[in-house]
């Protein structure tokens, strides 16, 4: 995969909204693991940002009830695909508001490389130090 300047800029731009949108007190981001709140942290978000383990999705649904905005960013592969569905699903039929804005745009730039948010950061890195270079 190769990020050219522009994508790079709009990648820029998107962490800048994310960060902005994690600042809120009223916003939440859903994680599936540790791992994926570490990397979002690397990039210097802020804020609630909750992971999936150990929880069932009504759970889940009743523990974010209280913020605005709750935005998902589970991992690319099949299963996360599945997960953020269902929980956008669970959490639509409660009347909250359930946001793929950010996994939808993080899926686009990086699905070809990743196939999850821990290693988002990393990667990112690479291209910005060296957009030129093919990422596998």
């Amino acid at each position: 995969m190769q990020l050219i300047r522009k994508q790079i800029t709009e990648i820029q731009t998107l962490l800048g909204d994310l960060k902005q949108d994690a600042e809120s007190k009223s916003t939440v981001i859903m994680v599936e693991g540790k791992k994926d709140i570490q990397a979002l942290r690397q990039f210097g978000i802020q804020g609630k940002i909750l992971d999936f383990r150990g929880r069932s999705l009504p759970d889940l649904c009743d523990l974010v009830s209280e913020f605005k905005k709750i935005i998902i960013l589970t991992d690319f592969d099949r299963m996360g695909q599945n997960l953020a569905k269902r929980f956008h699903q669970d959490l639509t039929s409660r009347g909250l508001n359930g946001d793929l804005t950010y996994y939808h745009k993080f899926r686009f730039y990086f699905k070809k490389v990743s196939k999850d948010i821990e290693s988002l950061f990393g990667i990112y890195e690479q291209v910005k130090q060296n957009p030129k270079k093919k990422l596998k």
